[in-house]
């Protein structure tokens, strides 16, 4: 099986590339990383690279490598001076790449896909006039110079090394997960407050991440693709009033847009120092698509209808949630005020019985982030931080046993609830170590919301030895999830159903 390489894996375009050819299972997908900790579906291989420059040795990462997907890019200055910003472009989207490059043509790689920026044609477009990918090179920004002299370089190793060079140009991408100014203003529609848009008659481009994910996976094998440059979008170009009356649409919000002249909205961004942002908002940027559609026979899986509803559609449950995590602040405060006293007493028997009560340990949370986990200890202190299904049960104490048993071991859990680290309900929280069933997780979207103190596994009986299992079980309360199951999760725990996890007899 052929092995295909993507770097920037941890954001927005590179992990979704990483799911959609793990999914696909036709190339072993390899991940490079510039720092470890980051958590990849098990049957990837991740490779540490360390920082990227013109430095970096490639060779772990491209031994036995056909293809390369690159979507490693700095693309904001993060605060520095315009100076420093752009010495950072260069050393990351130009050195750096070219780097990755000339080393994959010494390795042997086939193909290397570069991901551009549309924006190395400029800021904008005239209305009903679209760049192509013949458009003349006119970036405005440090970001899109910094691009275009990395695809200028990139040809040159391509026509010096027989590298299959394929390089693809996306307008603004959006998706879940996606940031920069149009979050922004989706945020200001939240709130219901009317939006100074109603004026505008700009028409923008836009590509969805699945669908830019779909047109770099086929360039990968496509034979048409090498050689060639690439503008892709969703095929629909939107005005701002009209993209933002879709999402309204979308998420059941009214929008409320008032007329003010394009000029006087300019002008006021222009005191304010905000010029870029009104460019990107209030002008026109549309690219032409028609190469793609023609030379590769692509067609956007999604519509933008479809795009725009897998981004914003907001789930029947979100009222419930917001609700469900007032109840979590309230209950856990009040338990920690009127439990102080058992808490005290479980304290200083654990104390005699291990020397060390609290229990502290590593979990994953919402988002796959690693938080602190705080429950009375049960096992002896030698005990090895591994799965509970994985540990003997002579580790367990007499006095852990009785906890266990009554479930008082979780009472600490009430800290993590009312930091918001976790839910009174919800999936049991896992060990950053327990791979299999993070990936399982990973898939069915568990990781959405808050980790539990108890849940609906819990609950059944099922525990993190059947992993598969355990998953379809935390994702099947999270499609149901409502105050009634809240609170019946809440009731059946009290009063005994279900057990924890088993230990090895």
């Amino acid at each position: 099986m052929r092995r295909v390489l993507v770097t920037g894996a941890t954001g927005l375009v590179g992990s979704a590339v990483v799911a959609a050819l793990v999914q696909q299972n036709k190339m072993i997908v390899r991940v490079a990383v510039h720092r470890p900790g980051c958590f990849f579906p098990p049957s990837s291989e991740v490779v540490d690279v360390g920082k990227l420059s013109s430095g970096t040795d490639w060779e772990t990462a491209l031994r036995g490598v056909d293809c390369v997907v690159h979507c490693a890019a700095k693309t904001s200055s993060a605060g520095g001076c315009q100076e420093e910003s752009v010495e950072l472009f260069r050393a990351v989207n130009v050195e750096a790449s070219l780097n990755l490059a000339q080393q994959a043509a010494a390795f042997g790689v086939r193909r290397f896909l570069f991901v551009s920026t549309a924006k190395v044609h400029g800021e904008h477009s005239s209305l009903h006039h679209p760049f192509d990918e013949r458009s003349a090179f006119a970036p405005l920004s440090g970001y899109a110079r910094s691009k275009v002299e990395a695809e200028q370089g990139l040809w040159q190793v391509a026509s010096t090394t027989g590298l299959e060079l394929v390089v693809v140009r996306p307008p603004l991408v959006y998706g879940k997960g996606a940031g920069g100014n149009l979050q922004r203003l989706f945020r200001w529609l939240d709130t219901g407050i009317p939006l100074p848009m109603g004026s505008v008659h700009n028409r923008r481009s836009l590509v969805g991440l699945d669908n830019l994910v779909d047109f770099l996976v086929l360039c990968l094998d496509h034979p048409a693709a090498a050689g060639q440059t690439f503008l892709v979008s969703d095929g629909e170009d939107l005005s701002l009033p009209g993209l933002l009356r879709r999402i309204g649409k979308i998420k059941g919000a009214p929008v409320r847009l008032f007329p003010v002249p394009v000029r006087m909205l300019e002008k006021g961004a222009s005191l304010l120092g905000r010029q870029a942002m009104a460019t990107r908002l209030l002008c026109s940027f549309q690219v032409d698509t028609g190469k793609a559609r023609t030379l590769l026979h692509w067609t956007p899986p999604l519509s933008v209808e479809d795009g725009l509803k897998q981004c914003f559609s907001v789930p029947t449950q979100d009222q419930d949630r917001r609700l469900i995590r007032v109840l979590d602040a309230v209950f856990s405060a009040l338990g920690l005020i009127l439990g102080s006293p058992l808490l005290l007493v479980l304290t200083l028997l654990g104390t005699l019985d291990t020397g060390s009560p609290i229990l502290r340990q590593k979990r994953m949370g919402r988002g796959q982030t690693v938080f602190t986990l705080y429950k009375f200890r049960t096992m002896k202190c030698n005990t090895p931080t591994v799965g509970t299904h994985l540990v003997d049960a002579a580790a367990i104490t007499r006095f852990g046993r009785l906890l266990r048993k009554t479930k008082l071991d979780e009472l600490p859990q009430l800290w993590n609830v009312l930091k918001g680290e976790m839910s009174l309900v919800g999936p049991r929280p896992c060990l950053p170590t327990q791979l299999e069933l993070i990936h399982e997780r990973e898939l069915l979207g568990v990781f959405s919301v808050r980790p539990g103190v108890t849940g609906l596994a819990q609950i059944q009986g099922v525990d993190m030895s059947t992993p598969k299992r355990l998953a379809e079980v935390d994702a099947k309360m999270i499609h149901k999830q409502s105050l009634l199951m809240y609170f019946s999760c809440i009731i059946q725990t009290a009063v005994g159903a279900g057990s924890g996890d088993c230990v090895v007899r």
